[in-house]
């Protein structure tokens, strides 16, 4: 019989912990309903959308060089900076840039000045582009002259023989900005003549395949469209770049962001972040797409880091 009593009593004990078991979990689940209440949401970040354009070497968006053009590299640096906000990029061609970066939480990396003046807000300047070249085929070289030869755009437009081919002069009327701000004067009144081919495309530069296929005898690019275009299109050494008489001037760069509180902020902290430091590694992110060029690098020392006026250097 005591045998028979130890077991019902064993069995009630282990009835009585199975129960208590039970309303631990009914307990623990309630209160873990009530801190879902009571625990305040994770707040979400703000979204922060930036336009860039496949415009290499600034930006690179297809092929084997992808996201590596110096601009890239430029906004990379300003998104792991920025950690607050939910960051995404969007491509545009131009028309859709000026019709969308009005809107609200967008930003623009790699901007000249002179766009929606009054609407945009700009950083303080971080780098600029180089004063723009002519860019021919090598079968006008005995006509135009040896490498390191300055020529007159003026000149050449009277050369009725010899055809330009540029992009859209203007990139939108909305903007209020030409795509050669500098040359424009030069360039307008041959709009329309046969010696002048603006051409429209989806890209944002003239492939230079266009000129050894005769299209075109030259265009207008920079010092380092010969040797992006010779990587991204495995082109041979076929072209050649002169200086422009008309043309030595270096345009400054900005962030661009809507003036409202938003952009206020942002432009804010992307000035804290333009240290001397920074400065000199936007500059070495340039120097592996221009040759290293020795010009470019002491312009923009002289200008960003040791703060000199240049009257070579424009707003």
């Amino acid at each position: 019989m005591s045998f028979v009593f130890k077991w019902l009593q064993l069995e009630t004990d282990k009835q009585k912990m199975k129960f208590i078991s039970k309303i631990a979990r009914v307990v623990f689940l309630a209160l873990g309903m009530v801190s879902v209440f009571f625990v305040s949401p994770v707040q979400s970040k703000e979204p922060l959308l930036w336009f860039v354009w496949d415009l290499p070497p600034e930006f690179i968006k297809s092929g084997s060089w992808k996201n590596q053009g110096y601009a890239d590299q430029f906004l990379q640096f300003f998104i792991k900076n920025l950690p607050e906000y939910d960051h995404t990029i969007q491509h545009v061609n131009v028309p859709r840039w000026s019709r969308e970066i009005l809107g609200d939480n967008r930003c623009t990396a790699h901007l000249w000045g002179g766009f929606f003046p009054d609407i945009l807000l700009l950083s303080k300047p971080y780098s600029f582009t180089p004063p723009h070249v002519a860019i021919f085929h090598k079968r006008h070289q005995s006509r135009i002259g040896p490498k390191g030869t300055t020529v007159s755009i003026e000149k050449l437009l009277r050369e009725t023989d010899l055809t330009l081919m540029t992009m859209r002069l203007n990139f939108s009327d909305v903007a209020k900005q030409s795509r050669y701000p500098v040359l424009h004067s030069y360039l307008a009144p041959y709009v329309g003549k046969s010696n002048l081919i603006e051409q429209s495309s989806k890209t944002n530069v003239v492939d230079l395949r266009l000129l050894k296929f005769g299209r075109a005898d030259y265009t207008l690019g920079y010092p380092s469209t010969i040797m992006t275009q010779r990587r991204i299109n495995n082109l041979g050494d076929e072209y050649i770049a002169y200086h422009l008489k008309e043309h030595n001037l270096y345009k400054n760069v900005y962030v661009a962001c809507k003036q409202n509180e938003f952009g206020r902020k942002v432009i804010k902290k992307i000035n804290n972040l333009l240290t001397d430091e920074t400065l000199l590694k936007f500059l070495s992110f340039h120097q592996k797409w221009n040759g290293g060029d020795e010009e470019f690098r002491r312009t923009a020392i002289d200008y960003f880091i040791k703060k000199k006026k240049l009257g070579n250097v424009v707003e």
